[in-house]
């Protein structure tokens, strides 16, 4: 395994209103010193242990699926990562 290879997990939340939840999946790579967002989870009032359980799952198959060193952009800051996944996703 290359150095390159180790992520760090960073959950990132942002509170929508008082019902929605927005879970911002940042990585931090331990080698670059650089960050990305590997995907947003969103949650509300009436979330389920059942979508908690899937959201995780959703995390590790898109880490095993592709490398996030080429699947993600990186930044050298967790907000313009958060920033720029913004503006691709809205």
């Amino acid at each position: 395994m290359e150095q390159n290879d180790l992520f760090q997990l960073i959950p990132i939340f942002k509170r929508i209103s008082d019902q929605q939840l927005a879970e911002y999946v940042c990585i931090y790579n331990l080698d670059t010193k650089q960050y990305a967002v590997l995907c947003t989870n969103f949650y509300n009032s009436t979330s389920s242990n059942d979508d908690h359980a899937y959201f995780k799952k959703l995390i590790i198959e898109l880490l095993l699926e592709e490398s996030p060193l080429s699947r993600c952009k990186w930044f050298s800051s967790i907000e313009q990562a958060i920033n720029q996944h913004d503006l691709e996703f809205s």
